[in-house]
């Protein structure tokens, strides 16, 4: 099985986990929908919990593994995680899911390993062979004999993380299958960027009816919490602080709260980042506050490390990364725009933005205005803070004054007929200007 996959595992340093009094609606919400509380969603089978890269949809999952642990309801985890070669697959996804089983009965123990003993070959059958004879199994003759005490939550967080995504859709399918023909009342907690193969297939759940979705949106925005745990961190930091008695009660001002939150964009992983960066005992938590939002030189220890891998690894994913980073240029600068604006100034055929950005979800969204376009909104502010550094993005940065002037020239080019030609000459010159 893959220890590094459960919700607890060790592993993981300083597992993510909600802060306290964050999250809490959205966290309340998951587990009203397990206990059946709320009767409209009775027959939701399967929850989506979607969100952008960094939205905190781990942090969510692992708070309500241990919620519903302490409340008995429980059945199993696995966290997918790209970069571990343990978990970055499905091989051991129903191993693990049946080793956890062994921990809620004896009677759930024995059914396991008379399984394993009967056939010594079972984790080399197919998936569904291996959840069939490893868990439904077992939990059948479970629930017959105590329905009151089994679990019946299963949590599946980071399936975009998991590397084939022909393994995606297989691993949904059986899980759904199960989940519906089963007479236990199993569910199943989904957590995953809403990358464009993973619509699809949720989108075909939709239409069936067992599909429970929830949106890390407006609906359970953030910022709010955001700004709450800012407040909570940065009071701690000034009564505990190796340099406490040089920091004002006034740390930090209120422009640099928001500067901090609209920054964040609601993505936990910015804030942590900060409160990480700003609370070094070895610096003057005011001085790297100012760091980080450009007041000073930073540090030779760059605050944004973990997100700018986050960011790269987003990049390098897509076919051609250099063109993905030219789009994304322009989404930063101009942040909403056309993708058929960008098809003409990044010089590909129609359509082709909105292909390159579908592989971004994580950090762009892409929505239909009221004239009927597509436009493409960045969903991570401090996206364009990395994409404009060049000693952050390395080979695939941009230049914001190059980007501008760039696209002067681009409008020249297209709209070079006399009708056009003086007023584009003059945006040019504007648009140099101002870079």
């Amino acid at each position: 099985m893959a220890p590094n996959a459960l919700h607890d595992s060790g592993h993981v340093v300083d597992p993510p986990k909600c802060y306290p009094g964050t999250r809490v609606a959205i966290i309340q919400t998951v587990i009203d929908w397990v206990s059946e509380s709320e009767q409209a969603n009775r027959e939701k089978l399967l929850t989506w919990l979607a969100g952008a890269a960094g939205a905190g949809k781990s942090a969510i999952g692992r708070s309500v593994c241990e919620r519903c642990k302490e409340e008995g309801t429980l059945l199993a985890s696995f966290f997918f995680g790209s970069r571990d070669e343990t978990r970055n697959h499905s091989r051991l996804f129903a191993a693990t899911i049946a080793y956890q089983l062994c921990f809620i009965s004896q009677g759930l123990r024995m059914a396991v390993s008379r399984a394993v003993e009967y056939d010594p070959l079972i984790f080399y059958r197919s998936l569904e062979k291996q959840l069939q004879l490893l868990v439904i199994d077992p939990l059948l003759a479970n629930y017959a004999n105590e329905p009151q005490r089994t679990p019946c939550l299963i949590v599946v967080d980071g399936l975009d993380e998991c590397l084939d995504k022909a393994s995606q859709r297989d691993l949904l399918d059986v899980l759904l299958f199960f989940a519906t023909m089963s007479a236990i009342p199993i569910r199943i907690l989904v957590c995953s960027r809403p990358e464009s193969h993973i619509v699809a297939m949720f989108s075909a759940i939709r239409m069936s009816g067992f599909l429970f979705q929830i949106l890390l949106d407006h609906q359970y925005s953030s910022w709010d919490d955001i700004e709450f745990y800012f407040q909570k961190q940065f009071q701690r930091i000034r009564e505990t602080h190796i340099f406490k008695a040089s920091i004002p009660s006034s740390w930090p001002a209120d422009d640099q709260f928001y500067q901090l939150t609209y920054k964040a964009s609601g993505q936990f992983i910015y804030a942590t980042i900060v409160v990480g960066y700003v609370e070094s005992s070895l610096h003057r938590p005011q001085q790297r506050l100012d760091a980080i939002l450009g007041l000073r030189p930073p540090f030779k220890d760059l605050p944004f490390s973990e997100l700018d891998a986050l960011y790269l690894h987003l990049l390098n994913s897509v076919d051609t990364p250099s063109k993905a980073a030219d789009i994304m240029a322009y989404v930063s600068l101009y942040n909403p725009m056309r993708s058929e604006d960008i098809d003409k100034l990044v010089s590909l055929e129609s359509g082709e933005t909105e292909i390159y950005l579908s592989r971004l979800a994580a950090i762009v969204k892409i929505t239909e205005d009221g004239f009927g376009d597509l436009r493409a909104y960045l969903l991570h502010q401090s996206f364009a803070d990395f994409l404009f550094d060049s000693d952050r993005s390395k080979e695939l940065s941009k230049s914001m004054m190059e980007t501008k002037v760039q696209h002067a020239l681009r409008l020249i080019e297209i709209f070079s007929s006399k009708r056009f030609a003086r007023w584009a000459i003059y945006l040019c010159v504007t648009e140099t200007r101002t870079a």
